[in-house]
């Protein structure tokens, strides 16, 4: 197990230049190398750190004691202010009142080689801050990132003090001054368009003239300084970029994002895409907002935490986009690769994408034949459908259920051809599938799905998708979107259903029925009120009931 000495002393050692050996019979090596190490100490930006065990100790007697024994001290409490010195994660960046003591001994300094070399120990700590790093769980915690913020804002302004007095510096100084945006809240926006057009002279001369660690967050934020130089773009440029830019989120141009990294990128080209004036389904867009983000509809709060607007708030078309993109996707699976016969089933394909908007949520129930195919098709299905695949019970093994849930109601239809579409109230579900499909049980039967509560529709005629139409309006009160091309739509009552009591009480629910049962006393079922819709008018007629003025319908 790792303790937080070890991984301060893996951090530092990413640090620390390497060795050189030199043979002493090479006296010109040997001036070479006696050079860059005075270059390393009194000028260049990186530092030799210290034993790390050195590092702990100096910083926990700080903690005790607010107080330092000498320079040499206090420029190492400056390169371990993020480092983590008992197992609760506690550092001085955590510590408002130890970091501003920090600060305070460095101002009293009384000459500036001595504030230089404190500055670019202070630097170190900034630079290795782990917003992302391998080494961490997550974020920074919050008043870590303050911490750092605070040292960020003193960092400006001493630079701008230093930078006015006439004492020699040393040149990563003046390589500072030049990046000095780096100290800013916008630290890499300046290497983004470059990035973007596939030059990185700038970074590299800035990583290298301040010696900025290989994995610290200023690469992080070049990244996204990229991403948003992309998003910049106008809709059409930005779409001829993006294929690049979700390959470098992805990890296959040989860049390696954290988890925080690739999320924030990911969210940036989705939040740009659904500006786009048209933003068909880019598949390459889609799976990795879903690999990396989620699954917006199965984890809506962790989406709706990562893609935001300008304001920091859930961007809703962002999220929509990609739930239709995956609704329909899915839907169009369903009915290519699930069908029994292996066929695709266009019609029904082209009359479910209609409803994707109103489609809340939808599972697919598997058969015995679909639940063991290998085929990539296959694996791609069950990969987007992840976290709503059941298995089916007592049914043919190639038969399979689409589930979609529309408000109040379950739509249940299947691959299999000749099998009718079910309709159940969801309040009305047998216990046993709300269960399941409320992620308590992984499988369901077949009866479940056919349940003789529901309402059945069949797919028998020409025109069967006016039908279900007609009906569906009738019963749940929405039929989104227009018929598939070259289908005229016709008006007509709902076919008659089989009374029974969940059929009724379905019935009267959905259509606000005032309802007054005198059956316990030797009376009549009534609905108040003679006047009523037509479909109502035909349904309460199919079921025998007889209308009585002024008071309304009656069934004995």
């Amino acid at each position: 197990m790792n303790t937080p000495l070890d991984m301060l002393r893996m951090g530092l050692i990413k640090l620390s230049a390497p060795v050189s050996f030199v043979n002493p019979a090479d006296p010109t090596g040997g001036m070479k190398s006696a050079r860059e190490k005075v270059e390393h100490d009194h000028g260049a930006a990186g530092i030799r750190p210290p034993p790390s065990e050195t590092i702990i100790s100096v910083i926990q007697r700080f903690r005790r004691t607010g107080a330092v024994e000498s320079l040499r001290h206090l420029k190492y409490v400056c390169l371990g202010l993020g480092a983590s010195i008992d197992p609760q994660g506690w550092c001085v960046f955590a510590d408002a009142g130890l970091l501003r003591r920090v600060i305070d001994l460095v101002e009293k300094l009384p000459e500036m080689r001595r504030r230089m070399r404190c500055f670019q120990a202070l630097l170190s700590s900034y630079w290795a801050f782990p917003f992302d790093g391998k080494q961490t769980s997550g974020v920074a915690q919050p008043n870590q990132a303050a911490g750092w913020r605070e040292l960020r804002s003193w960092l400006r302004a001493e630079h701008g003090r230093s930078a006015r007095s006439l004492e020699p510096k040393p040149s990563w100084f003046t390589a500072l001054t030049k990046y000095e945006a780096l100290l800013t809240d916008r630290p890499c926006e300046q290497f983004g368009a470059p990035l973007l057009c596939g030059d990185a002279t700038e970074l590299n001369d800035a990583v290298k003239s301040l010696a900025i660690p290989p994995d610290s967050w200023v690469q992080q934020e070049a990244i996204i300084a990229q991403m948003q130089a992309g998003c910049a773009l106008d809709d059409g440029a930005f779409k001829a970029r993006l294929s690049n830019l979700i390959a470098i989120t992805t990890g296959h141009v040989g860049v390696e994002l954290g988890p925080m990294l690739g999320r924030r990128c990911v969210a940036l080209l989705v939040w740009r895409y659904a500006l786009c004036s048209e933003h068909r389904e880019h598949i390459a867009l889609r799976d990795a907002a879903v690999a990396i983000v989620g699954n917006p509809w199965l984890h809506r709060t962790h989406w709706d935490a990562w893609v935001v607007d300008a304001r920091g708030k859930p961007h809703d078309p962002s999220r929509e986009m990609v739930n239709g993109w995956l609704k329909r996707r899915l839907i169009r699976d369903f009915f290519e690769l699930l069908s029994a016969d292996g066929m695709g089933d266009r019609r029904r394909v082209d009359y479910w994408l209609r409803w994707e908007p109103v489609i809340e949520d939808m599972w697919f129930v598997l058969g015995r034949d679909a639940q063991h195919r290998s085929r990539e098709p296959f694996k791609d299905f069950k990969n987007r459908a992840k976290g709503r695949l059941l298995d089916l019970l007592d049914s043919t093994s190639d038969n399979n259920a689409f589930v979609m849930r529309v408000g109040r109601y379950l739509l249940v239809e299947f691959g299999a051809k000749g099998n009718a579409m079910f309709v159940f109230e969801w309040d009305l579900l047998d216990q046993s599938l709300r269960d399941t499909l409320e992620g308590r049980a992984q499988s369901v039967s077949i009866y479940s799905l056919k349940d003789n509560r529901g309402w059945r529709m069949i797919h028998y005629s020409p025109d069967w998708e006016q039908r279900f139409d007609a009906d569906l309006h009738s019963l749940i009160g929405t039929c989104p979107g227009a018929l598939p091309t070259g289908v005229a739509p016709v008006q007509h009552a709902p076919r008659p259903q089989a009374f029974s009591p969940a059929a009724w009480s379905l019935f009267a629910q959905t259509h606000g029925l005032r309802v007054q049962d005198l059956r316990n006393v030797q009376g009549a079922l009534w609905v108040l009120g003679v006047e009523q819709p037509d479909a109502v008018v035909a349904q309460l007629n199919a079921w025998g009931f007889r209308r009585r003025d002024p008071k309304g319908w009656f069934k004995e």
